[in-house]
């Protein structure tokens, strides 16, 4: 092969694909004892910013080969997946893809055709689009400072739990909240803190006189 060039869609909200890309490249990249020309990476954070692929496939020259670790980095719907396939392959780009162990020669090849009509038909490749599509919305939306999870005020179980009578009983007789942390053999005095906080604990306390009397 010639020219050959790997390609690895960067989101920043989902770090754990990024690297699963990469390894699954270099492993295959290895095994094989293929020699890169260049390795591409395209930030895509967003939908919009799915553009950018447009931008390389310019780049990508006929009779040049580009290997990829998943379908999934050309797109988020099956629709630009197979979009942007065709286009490479009807610009005599051959695709290899490695998870799917696919290697798709070019759109006259009748092996490629068929491989790209079940590919169209695939339904777990949906599933797992569409899976991705999620975790990526809610890591932009934490992003942009949204929250995320159950309302705000809802109380969780906490490990302070099970010992809340003997919290209780320490803050009435006065004990501040480092020296209770230290006496129940918590680490950190800080968590703890914010659960009394939370539970707004010291307002419902009795008082000393009453806890003697």
């Amino acid at each position: 092969m010639s020219n050959i060039l790997s390609f690895v869609r960067v989101n920043n909200n989902n770090e754990i694909y990024t690297k699963k890309q990469i390894e699954g490249l270099e492993n295959y990249i290895e095994k094989n004892n293929i020699s890169i020309s260049q390795n591409i990476e395209i930030e895509i954070d967003t939908p919009e910013e799915e553009k950018n692929i447009l931008e390389f496939l310019k780049r990508c020259q006929p009779s040049s080969t580009i290997i990829v670790y998943d379908l999934n980095v050309f797109g988020r719907t099956i629709e630009t997946i197979l979009e942007i396939v065709k286009f490479l392959l009807s610009n005599k780009v051959r695709i290899i893809v490695v998870k799917q162990n696919l290697d798709l020669i070019d759109d006259k090849d009748m092996l490629t055709q068929m491989i790209l009509g079940v590919i169209s038909m695939t339904v777990n490749l949906e599933k797992d689009l569409m899976s991705i599509r999620t975790k990526e919305a809610l890591a932009a939306k934490k992003l942009k400072g949204e929250h995320l999870g159950k309302p705000k005020g809802t109380i969780q179980k906490s490990k302070f739990d099970k010992q809340r009578d003997k919290i209780e009983e320490l803050l009435a007789v006065g004990l501040s909240v480092r020296k209770i942390a230290k006496l129940l053999g918590y680490n950190n005095h800080i968590g703890l803190n914010n659960y009394v906080k939370k539970r707004n604990i010291r307002h419902n306390l009795p008082s000393t006189l009453e806890i003697a009397s």
